[in-house]
């Protein structure tokens, strides 16, 4: 599939039903077993705040080197880019500049195949800036401030390269509409030179301040478990609601927005007797609203029996949504013990505004499977603060 949208460690039970929930406990487990130093089976790769999202390489049909957005996967009139012209016809604004620019020098990275990457800056992005009375050389892509300190070889580096960019995924096919994401454990690597400033996504903790102390590796261990408990009670339940509903009203699917819009308007999902009535109450509104924006009177009825039976639904499993729900608390507990443990790795300051704020998040790479952990405040600020470009 293409990288078009990696899903949130917790969200797997939702989508994968019993198999994502015994997923997600493998992915914690190995987590454990990084944080205390025993040899894990788990790669992790930084996810840098960059736009936008550029795909480039070797276009496999006419062995021309390209850039594009995730457009150029479009299997009807895919944009893909081979010069100015390219450019012009299909991009304007800021956006059409910074493709030029991605034209004009990532060719001397010599890519023999397709990445995807996200951009971090190009020539005029980049600003000096003082952070706790160091000078740095700062550049915002999207919603965070990176800032490193002037006097590094990293920020030299930067000072004199024309664009900046991060690569996350390979991938491998005969055309670009056909080519699937190729699942590797480390970020495809690239050496800078001296107009491409080539950031790495790997993630590396060479000191180890990372690692767990003993009293959270119990602590960590016990949440698992508490998760682990819960996933068996409803995890036939959780098979069920793959089915349950209609169209976008599938139960699955209403939890996911219910649970991302509770994030988003920074309530916590904490009790587990109050979120279910929430969520009851919400279901039966979206539906309401469905209702309401119908014409026909058999439409406006067909809608009040799916209403009805969604609502039996949810009262006739009330005690396996509670253990879901139960879930999806403990494992957002353990995922926000395993990013307390990481952003411990700073090699550069990152801010939202002047405010000291962590990294984007994480990918984890297991078992042929990407899943990515993002802190709530990341996913608060990504909609709340002004982005410092137009995409258009």
């Amino acid at each position: 599939m293409k990288n078009t949208h990696l899903e949130h460690l917790e969200d797997d039970i939702l989508n994968s039903g019993s198999t994502g929930g015994k997923d997600v406990i493998s992915f914690l487990r190995q987590f454990g077993h990084m944080l205390t130093g025993v040899p894990s089976e788990i790669s992790v790769t930084t996810k840098w705040d960059g736009a936008p999202a550029i795909v480039c390489g070797t276009e496999p049909v006419t062995g021309r080197f390209f850039i594009g957005t995730k457009s150029v996967f479009n299997k009807v009139s895919p944009k893909i880019c081979f010069d100015d012209t390219d450019v012009d016809r299909f991009y304007t604004g800021q956006l059409a500049s910074k493709l030029k620019d991605c034209l004009a020098y990532l060719p001397q990275l010599n890519i023999s195949g397709i990445v995807q990457g996200d951009l971090l800056f190009t020539q005029d992005d980049k600003r000096s800036g003082i952070v706790g009375g160091n000078r740095v050389i700062c550049f915002t892509p999207n919603t965070i401030t990176y800032a490193v300190p002037l006097g590094s070889r990293k920020a030299s580096a930067i000072h004199l390269s024309k664009l900046g960019i991060v690569f996350h995924t390979v991938y491998k096919g005969d055309t670009l509409q056909t080519a699937q994401v190729v699942p590797q454990k480390q970020a495809p690597k690239y050496l800078s030179t001296k107009d491409v400033f080539v950031a790495s996504a790997d993630f590396a903790d060479a000191t180890g301040v990372t690692l767990f102390n003993p009293r959270d590796a119990v602590s960590f261990q016990s949440t698992i478990r508490v998760a682990e408990g819960s996933l068996k009670r409803s995890s036939a339940f959780l098979d069920n609601i793959l089915l349950q509903g209609q169209s976008r009203f599938v139960i699955n699917l209403m939890l996911k927005r219910f649970f991302n819009e509770q994030i988003r308007a920074n309530k916590k999902i904490a009790n587990t007797k109050d979120i279910v009535a929430k969520f009851a109450k919400y279901y039966t509104t979206a539906i309401d609203i469905e209702i309401a924006s119908k014409k026909s009177a058999r439409a406006i009825q067909r809608w009040k029996d799916a209403k009805a039976q969604g609502t039996q639904f949810i009262v006739k499993y009330e005690k396996e949504l509670y253990f879901l729900i139960a879930s999806y608390i403990s494992i957002r507990t353990a995922k926000q013990m395993v990013l307390k443990q990481l952003n411990k790795e700073k090699s550069i300051k990152t801010f939202v505004g002047s405010r000291p704020t962590t990294p984007e998040g994480y990918v984890a790479h297991h078992n042929n499977k990407m899943l990515k952990f993002v802190d709530d405040e990341f996913r608060i600020a990504n909609i709340t603060v002004d982005k410092q470009w137009d995409s258009k």
